[in-house]
């Protein structure tokens, strides 16, 4: 398989994956707002995606659906959902034979319907929640048509590599944006609804009710998305995918498995297995959490070098 081809199929579940988060903090923002008034968590969402504030972006922490539409719509920043679902699209359209007709079909869909001129304006009309679950629908159908359609071979693993480097990446930033306006005066119906917006965020409302009996303990919280084996988007989680589907193609293309990209993945995994909470409380979330990140930045750099300069 060319490099650019390696590439081009990484991307594309790189750029949905962060659309997918994107929408999902988007939603459980507007939730927290409407829930509590909780109107804080906007501007380092916004801060986060565009690298600018709310103020120097002239809007109003108070005004949800500018925010909302300027996020989906605004073509000037990159990580705009239209901006990223384009790239998506870009690149898939480049490695169509490398992937199922479905995948295609789906992303082209989406990006039709994003690019109707009265999207924007149906955000005043109607319900938020009820477009932005529209937009949910065609990244789960990707999801789906990816497991159902697309053949498990080199395609497969670049498009899982891709996908499951953002979730990891994304759910740091997910825990960071939310903890950091962490409020200790919330009483504890407040503190319920804050905290379930986080999980709501990353699609682990339910799963964390079952494990923990709606205990939502910020230690209990942790656990969950950090150090959850089964929680698809825990950290823990989307470590040893990473590792499995790094395997796969050092295998595929015969690469050695001994390099520096592998020694880091498996120690990343191996740490972490053996990480308790108390271990996370002592070091601190917020340093611990930081240094993952660039752990995962310079694993992104390994993976360019093994990957996309040799195949």
């Amino acid at each position: 398989m060319l490099s650019r081809v390696a590439n081009n199929l990484f991307w594309l579940d790189r750029y949905l994956v962060r659309s997918h988060s994107l929408l999902n903090l988007i939603k459980a923002n507007y939730l927290s707002n409407l829930d509590i008034s909780d109107i804080s968590p906007w501007d380092k969402t916004v801060l986060n995606f565009t690298g600018k504030s709310l103020n120097e972006l002239n809007l109003k922490q108070t005004d949800s659906i500018d925010i909302i539409q300027f996020m989906l719509f605004n073509r000037q920043f990159p990580n705009s959902l239209i901006n990223l679902v384009g790239k998506t699209r870009q690149n898939t359209r480049s490695v169509q034979e490398h992937i199922s007709k479905e995948i295609w079909q789906n992303i082209n869909r989406y990006y039709h319907f994003l690019n109707q001129k009265n999207l924007p304006l149906r955000f005043i009309d109607e319900d938020p929640i009820t477009i932005i679950d529209e937009m949910l629908m065609f990244q789960m159908l990707h999801y789906s048509n990816s497991d159902i359609n697309q053949e498990r071979g080199n395609a497969y693993c670049f498009m899982n590599l891709g996908k499951y480097i953002e979730r990891l990446c994304q759910s740091i930033d997910f825990i960071l944006l939310r903890t950091s306006y962490a409020n200790t005066s919330l009483d504890e119906l407040e503190a319920h609804v804050y905290w379930k917006n986080l999980l709501v965020s990353v699609g682990g409302y339910q799963q964390f009710v079952k494990t923990h009996k709606s205990v939502f303990d910020l230690s209990n919280i942790i656990q969950f998305m950090i150090l959850n084996p089964y929680f698809p988007n825990s950290i823990f989680y989307c470590l040893r995918k990473i590792a499995i589907h790094s395997g796969r193609l050092n295998e595929f293309n015969g690469i050695n498995a001994i390099n520096d990209m592998s020694f880091r993945i498996d120690k990343l995994e191996s740490n972490m297995r053996y990480t308790k909470i108390d271990k996370l409380v002592r070091i601190g979330l917020q340093p611990y959490l930081e240094e993952l990140r660039d752990e995962m930045n310079d694993l992104s750099r390994e993976i360019d070098m093994i990957y996309f300069n040799t195949i």
